[in-house]
């Protein structure tokens, strides 16, 4: 794992002890502090909600995540690497400005015809198999040729 990951994971087991801290806080000064702030935090009704958020949030985060994969537009942290692994493979037998052209017209054209589900499972199956899936074979050829 990342340290990028390991905080997401960390960030993400602790929200809910944050939003019980939060929920408490704000039912301690509604009660007008006439209440222990412990007791504020502890009500059992404070922590059912604040992990009903934390459920709200997760949700949300599934959402989006599913959502990104069945959307035909890729982030652009893999539009970038697919363009400069595809630039620097092809510049040794072509022109760099000739390998850029192809190289962008080929993730347009990919985006189009696969999601980003799909696209993933094929930048796997490359890195694995060392070549390239025959639809992105097809479509590479087809920019080559405009």
């Amino acid at each position: 794992m990342t340290t990028y990951q390991i905080g997401y994971v960390i960030g993400t087991l602790i929200s809910p002890l944050f939003l019980i801290l939060i929920v408490g806080t704000i039912y301690y000064f509604i009660k007008g502090r006439s209440i222990p702030y412990r007791k504020a935090i502890f009500n059992r009704s404070i922590i059912v909600s604040s992990l009903a958020l934390f459920l709200v949030s997760i949700v949300g985060r599934a959402s989006l995540y599913l959502q990104q994969e069945s959307s035909h537009v890729y982030p652009e942290k893999d539009i970038n690497a697919f363009t400069q692994g595809c630039v620097s493979s092809a510049k040794a037998k072509i022109d760099i400005k000739i390998a850029e052209n192809l190289c962008s017209c080929s993730i347009i054209e990919i985006q189009k015809a696969y999601t980003y589900g799909e696209f993933k499972k094929f930048d796997i199956e490359m890195e694995k198999s060392k070549s390239i899936p025959s639809g992105f074979r097809d479509i590479v050829t087809a920019c080559a040729l405009k």
